[in-house]
């Protein structure tokens, strides 16, 4: 069975490892770990939320209780710079090892009703055409999400 706990002090260090686990060239910067501390201390991240455009920052661990550990991450966040009732997803991830399960699927689904209740009207997110991310693309697709936009990563 799937718990989600907000990130917090307590399991910020097992996320941060799955999360870089998952995303080595993308977490590893600066940025990614300045997002999971802001959204614990906004206070002292203003910079980060000023120059980001940052309004809210909330992330959540997914444990499964069988495992005793942390299998997935999720969160969302919004920005000055977008419409009222959009949000996006942000830094979402399964562990490797739990895959094939559908276990991101439900909780991508948590993600989104959560955001819904919070009368969130859309939601968007980051991907890329990694070839090691092409079943989160077809999870996307199935869920609803359309390429809205495309750029080259420099």
């Amino acid at each position: 069975m799937l718990s989600y706990l907000p990130l917090s002090l307590e399991n910020i260090n097992e996320a941060t490892k799955l999360v870089r686990s998952v995303f080595p060239d993308d977490f590893n910067g600066q940025d990614g770990i300045d997002a999971y501390n802001a959204s614990l201390n906004r206070g002292n991240y203003k910079s980060f939320f000023e120059s980001h455009h940052l309004e809210i920052l909330e992330y959540f661990v997914v444990n499964d209780s069988s495992l005793e550990k942390i299998i997935g991450v999720t969160g969302w966040y919004t920005r000055t710079i977008d419409d009222k009732d959009t949000i996006w997803l942000g830094w979402y991830c399964l562990s490797p090892e739990v895959r094939g399960k559908g276990w991101g699927k439900e909780i991508l689904k948590w993600t989104m009703d959560i955001v819904k209740e919070k009368g969130y009207k859309k939601m968007k997110l980051y991907t890329s055409t990694d070839p090691n991310e092409a079943t989160a693309q077809i999870l996307y697709e199935k869920l609803g999400f359309k390429i809205v936009d495309e750029e080259l990563k420099e």
